[in-house]
C-alpha cells in the first residue's frame, strides 16, 4: 500500500512538472545528456559575468534554453577564493542589469538577484584545497 502511494505521488509530481512546461517551447537541454555538438561554453552566457580563471563543470551544469534567455544551472570552478568570487558577483551583476534581492556572505555564500522575469541564485563554496566552486541557478519568476 505504501509503495502504491509513493508511485502515485511520484507520477503526480512528474505530471505537474510537465504541465508547467506547456507555456513555451523549450530548446533541447544542453549538458551531459544534451544533443551531440551542443557542449556548453561560457560564450553562451552573455548576461551573467564569469570570473577570469574559471572552468566550466559540464557534468553538473544543465541548461534549458528559451527564446530570449536561458534557464537552468551553470556550475564552474574558479581559481579565486570564495570571498573574492562573492565580491566579484556583487560588483559585476548590476552591470549586466541584475538587481539585488538578498546576499549572505559566509563560509558558503549565497546571492539572489533578479533581472526582468528571471531570478538568479548564486551559491559559492570554498574548494577543499584551492579556489571555489560556483553554482548559478536561473529560474523564471511568476507572472
Amino acid at each position: 500500500m505504501n509503495s502504491t502511494f509513493i508511485k502515485l505521488s511520484s507520477n503526480f509530481v512528474v505530471f505537474l512538472f510537465l504541465i508547467s512546461c506547456v507555456g513555451e517551447a523549450l530548446v533541447p537541454t544542453k549538458g551531459p545528456e544534451g544533443e551531440p555538438g551542443s557542449e556548453l561554453n561560457f560564450a553562451q552566457f552573455d548576461d551573467i559575468p564569469i570570473p577570469i580563471g574559471s572552468s566550466l563543470n559540464q557534468e553538473e551544469s544543465i541548461i534549458i534554453s528559451k527564446n530570449k534567455s536561458w534557464l537552468g544551472r551553470l556550475v564552474f570552478d574558479s581559481n579565486k577564493k570564495q570571498l573574492s568570487i562573492f565580491d566579484f558577483f556583487r560588483n559585476e551583476l548590476p552591470k549586466f542589469g541584475w538587481k539585488k534581492l538578498s546576499e549572505v556572505r559566509a563560509d558558503s555564500s549565497l546571492l539572489n538577484y533578479t533581472n526582468e522575469n528571471r531570478v538568479a541564485s548564486i551559491q559559492i563554496f570554498s574548494n577543499t584545497f584551492f579556489g571555489s566552486k560556483v553554482s548559478i541557478t536561473v529560474t523564471e519568476t511568476a507572472n
